[in-house]
C-alpha cells in the first residue's frame, strides 16, 4: 500500500474513531480507500486443518521439514501452532511469478506460534521446522482460510546442523 494512501487511511479512521457521537455518525465506504484489502469475496468457503508433523531429534533424518500451502495474492488464513520442545521456525513465502523468497518470520528456538497472514503474491507460502533437541519433536499446525494443501509436506532428507 502506498505510503500516502496509508496516511490518508490514517487520517480518515482517526476522525470516524475520535468523532463524537452526534444525530448524524460519518459513514464511508472501504471502496474510498483504494489499494486497501478491508474484504474481499470469495467463490468458495474456507478450509481449515489440522496436521500432526514430527521432526526426529537432531542429528538424524528427518529433523527439519517444510509445511507449504499454495494461496492467491490477497488470500488469507490464520494459523497456529504448538510443539512439544522449542524448534528453529521461519515462515516464508515463494512467487509463482519469479520465485523469490520473501521471508515473514523467523524465530531460533520457539514452542508457540499464532497469527494471521495476507498472501502478498501468488505462490506456495509456509513454514519450515528444525529440530535441535536430543528427542524427536511433534507439531502440531492449524490452519484456517483459502489456500490449497499443495505441496504441503516437505521432507527434508539431511539432519538439521
Amino acid at each position: 500500500m502506498p505510503s500516502g494512501l496509508k496516511l490518508r487511511l490514517a487520517v480518515m479512521l482517526a476522525s470516524v474513531c475520535a468523532a463524537p457521537l452526534s444525530a448524524q455518525s460519518p459513514e464511508f465506504r472501504s471502496a474510498d480507500l483504494p489499494g486497501a484489502v478491508v474484504h474481499r469475496g470469495q467463490t468458495g468457503p474456507s478450509r481449515s486443518d489440522t496436521f500432526e508433523l514430527t521432526l526426529a531429534a537432531r542429528s538424524q533424518p528427518g529433523s527439519r521439514l517444510e509445511y507449504k500451502v499454495h494461496m492467491q495474492a490477497g488470500d488469507a488464513m490464520l494459523y497456529q501452532f504448538t510443539a512439544t520442545q522449542p524448534v528453529v521456525a521461519e515462515f516464508h513465502g515463494e512467487s509463482d511469478a519469479n520465485k523469490a523468497v520473501m521471508f515473514y518470520q523467523e524465530d531460533a528456538a520457539i514452542s508457540d506460534g499464532y497469527g494471521q497472514f495476507a498472501a502478498p503474491m501468488t505462490g506456495v507460502h509456509g513454514w519450515y521446522f528444525a529440530n535441535r533437541n536430543d528427542v524427536p519433536v511433534t507439531i502440531r499446525l492449524t490452519i484456517s482460510g483459502y489456500y490449497a494443501v499443495t505441496p504441503g509436506l516437505i521432507p527434508i532428507a539431511t539432519p538439521a546442523p
